[in-house]
């Protein structure tokens, strides 16, 4: 399933960033980005079809090194996601150039990066495939009468 993804933080920013709609900007807050703090650089956003920060979205990391601009809008295919209790999920996409489409096929350093930011240690959360993010997505979806499937 492809969707829009729009940056909302890189490796550029020490702290994160937070994005303020009445001005459609990008501030940087004083929180150190978990993403610096755990050394871990792909660009992170939210999925422009599920809505808009602060209000109910949906988070995602794009598996790649090329550089963004926050605000941008990158299409990706969906591979995966962190399923999390709170229902705070963050899915993974990749770019078309990557040319495979779930999460097991990830490099091994690329699994280990993400281990770094979440690793499951509440019983039930874990990284799942695409079959399982599709899901949640399609659940997200009709819950908020979205119809973008």
């Amino acid at each position: 399933m492809k969707v829009t993804t729009v940056i909302e933080q890189t490796s550029k920013y020490k702290h994160r960033i937070e994005y303020r709609p009445e001005s459609n900007s990008f501030v940087e807050s004083e929180y150190i980005s978990l993403m610096y703090d755990r050394k871990v650089k792909y660009p992170y956003g939210w999925i422009k079809e599920s809505g808009t920060p602060p209000d109910k979205h949906l988070d995602i990391y794009i598996m790649t090194n090329k550089d963004f601009e926050l605000g941008e809008e990158v299409k990706v295919e969906i591979i995966g996601l962190y399923y999390r209790l709170d229902s705070d999920h963050k899915f993974l996409g990749v770019l078309g150039d990557r040319g495979f489409r779930d999460y097991k096929e990830l490099e091994v350093k690329e699994k280990e990066d993400l281990n770094r930011i979440y690793n499951g240690k509440h019983e039930g959360e874990a990284w799942f495939g695409r079959e399982k993010a599709e899901e949640v997505l399609r659940e997200y979806f009709m819950e908020h009468n979205n119809d973008i499937l």
